[in-house]
Order: C-alpha cells, then sequence, then structure tokens
C-alpha cells in the first residue's frame, strides 16, 4: 500500500524519528507506464512516445486528527482538509535509438525524460527523471535491454497543514520545508515476439541508493527513501476466442520494497487483464492483493481513435490510446474512500528524416552531349 495517510505518529514525536515505506507513485494502467519506473522499456516501441497520467487515489479520504484531543483535552482543529489522499499526475516523453547497421535499421537503445508530482496528505514529492537503455536484437527479434536513470527527486512538508498535540514542541516543522537530492534507478527489459506474438518481461530498481530527508528543528523527523522492486510481465493473445477480432492482452505487476533489514516489505501482486475489440474498444479488470486480502478491484476502459496517417491498429504509423480505471476499494479502507480514479493518454509516432535528394554534378565539356555519344 502508499505510504500511510495519517499523520498522527509524526504529529507526537517529539525526539528523532526514521520513516521508511513505499513510497513511489501507484499506477493501474501499469502496462502503459513501464518508463515510470523500468528505464529499460526506453525506445523499446521502437516508435518516440509520449504518455501522460493523472491518478487520484482513496477519493474522499479525510485528515482524522481533529478526534484527537491537545493536552489541554481540547480538540485539534475542527478544520480540516477533506481530502488527504495520494494526488499523482506525470508525463514522459521517448525516443528511439536506431542506426543502420549491414543496411538494415537496428533499434540499439533508448533515452527518455520523465516528471511526475505526487502529493501525500501534506507531503509533495517531485520527481525529475532522465535516462537511457541500451539494446541487443537478435535476427528473429528478441530484444534484451539494459537502462539506467538519474532522478532529481524534491520532497517538501507543509507544516502549517498539520495540527499539533502539543503545539509548543520545538521539533513539529513550521511552514514549508524540504530538500532535493539526486536518486537512481536501473532496469532490464526482454521482449519475444515470436511467443503469443509479444511476450514482455522486466525488473527494475528505484532509489538504488536511499536519502534521507530531514523536517523540523535540527532534522528531528526523518524520512528515508526505500529501494523499491518492480517486477512485470505479459504477453498478447490474438483471435481470443476464436475471433479474430479480439485481441487478450494478460499481465502481471509485482512491487515491493527492501527493508532496512533486507528484507522485502509488504509485497503487491496486481493481476490484470485487457480484452481490445476491433483495435479501437477495450475493457478489462485488474486484481490489487497483498500476502494480507485484497486492496482493490479495477474496472478499466480504454479507446484507440483512428488518426490520419494509419488505420488507428497496431500497425499504424501512429497510435493513440485514451484510458480509464475506477479502483473499487474492498480492503478497510473502504469505510473513508469512494475509490480511486486514474486518467492515461499515450501517443506513439514514428519520424524518419527525409532521404538525401541525389547530388547531379555537371561538366561544360559533357552539358551538351548527345545520348547516342559512345
Amino acid at each position: 500500500m502508499r505510504k500511510k495517510l495519517l499523520w498522527i505518529a509524526v504529529l507526537g514525536l517529539s525526539g528523532s524519528a526514521n520513516l521508511q515505506a513505499q513510497q513511489d507513485p501507484s499506477y493501474t494502467h501499469f502496462i502503459y507506464n513501464k518508463l515510470m519506473y523500468n528505464p529499460a522499456y526506453a525506445g523499446a516501441s521502437n516508435q518516440f512516445c509520449l504518455n501522460a497520467v493523472t491518478h487520484q487515489q482513496y477519493v474522499g479520504y479525510e485528515d482524522q486528527t481533529k478526534l484527537l484531543k491537545t493536552q489541554g483535552g481540547m480538540p485539534i482543529s475542527s478544520e480540516l482538509p477533506q481530502n488527504i489522499a495520494p494526488k499523482t499526475s506525470g508525463a514522459a516523453f521517448s525516443a528511439p535509438i536506431v542506426i543502420p547497421i549491414g543496411g538494415a535499421k537496428i533499434n540499439v537503445g533508448g533515452v527518455f525524460a520523465s516528471f511526475i508530482k505526487d502529493q501525500v496528505a501534506y507531503e509533495d514529492n517531485t520527481y525529475i527523471r532522465g535516462g537511457l537503455s541500451a539494446a541487443y536484437t537478435t535476427p528473429d527479434g528478441v530484444s534484451y535491454r539494459l537502462g539506467f536513470e538519474a532522478n532529481s527527486l524534491t520532497k517538501k512538508l507543509d507544516g502549517d497543514g498539520l495540527r499539533y498535540h502539543d503545539p509548543n514542541d520545538p521539533n513539529i516543522p513550521t511552514g514549508v520545508t524540504g530538500e532535493t537530492k539526486m536518486a537512481f534507478g536501473a532496469g532490464f527489459y526482454y521482449q519475444n515476439p515470436n511467443i503469443f506474438n509479444g511476450m514482455f518481461a522486466g525488473l527494475s530498481m528505484t532509489n538504488m541508493l536511499p536519502q534521507t530527508y530531514a523536517y523540523g528543528s535540527g532534522g528531528a523527523i526523518k524520512i528515508s527513501t526505500a529501494r523499491h522492486i518492480y517486477l512485470v510481465a505479459g504477453y498478447k493473445q490474438e483471435q481470443f476466442l476464436s475471433n479474430p477480432l479480439l485481441t487478450l492482452e494478460p499481465s502481471m505487476l509485482i512491487k515491493t520494497v527492501v527493508g532496512d533489514a533486507g528484507g522485502l516489505v509488504k509485497p503487491e501482486l496486481d493481476l490484470q487483464g485487457m480484452v481490445t475489440y476491433n483495435d479501437m474498444f477495450a475493457g478489462g479488470l485488474n486484481l490489487r492483493s497483498y500476502i494480507a486480502g485484497v486492496d482493490a478491484i479495477s474496472f478499466m476502459l480504454g479507446y484507440y481513435p483512428p488518426l490520419l496517417g494509419g488505420n488507428g491498429g497496431p500497425s499504424s504509423r501512429q497510435r493513440l490510446r485514451v484510458g480509464y480505471a475506477y479502483d473499487l476499494v474492498v480492503s478497510n479502507i473502504r469505510t473513508t474512500s469512494y475509490g480511486t480514479h486514474e486518467l492515461q493518454v499515450n501517443y506513439c509516432f514514428t519520424f524518419e528524416l527525409p532521404a538525401r535528394p541525389p547530388k547531379i554534378y555537371r561538366h561544360p565539356r559533357w552539358m551538351n552531349r548527345s545520348p547516342k555519344t559512345d
């Protein structure tokens, strides 16, 4: 699950603390946002791609510190935000690196850049990522890719939004405080078009070198970034149910955090199935679960509008996808949440420099030469 939304534990601290939990943003459309967690995917589609996503998680989750009382016995506050749930917005751009080898154009890697704004309660996180990948492709089209990313991560805490049990505690932060530090990630990505018309798998890690951010007077409150591990896999099955108009795309995502002691913290499993009709309309389900049980069931819709210059299908030179997902929360948080909404847009296109016109050289001696002259 995402970071704990209640800051009650933070508010009661009077000494130094080091908080560590699952921190990276979460996406229901994870197969359309691979660049957000695996840099090795850069250039894998062999197209120039733009994608944008907005994720409103646990809509309606309110700050519950109003249930607490100050040391004098009075309520901490009756004026609190109506929604402190995670809100994520991001965009990414990727481009393939293609070079001519032996008369053919070979994809040898890719580059990407992304921007993510993630807000959880009174903490604001800004990710500015950039990276590249290197690829090796076999003659039968199997691709092996390695990627690396650098991430400028800014964490800020709005202390003015907090309500304190002890207003005189000097360790509680006031105003907006924060820091910017560098983080790094790496990944591996595998594609095989010969298995189910497009099998893929990827393994990646973010925050490989954890950083510690300090809030409050003298850095009393410390939040350390954690190493996140992602394992994604899926394939494509055409003529689903023997219908040439249907395509099934099952996929899965396992994500977890490496704890301070080296173990894995609360692994999460997403199982997803999308069915596309006539290369234009899509629908499916996503099941998100933990060791402790099921967290959410997601209902997903997708639309591929036809574009000029292509038929809107997989063979199109440019391709647009618009997707929407609604997560129906079934865990204990369902009593305080209206669910999660996510909107996803992807646009991919090809771009080639025009061929140079042939150079024609003329010499005065031969300008009026007869075609019949030997």
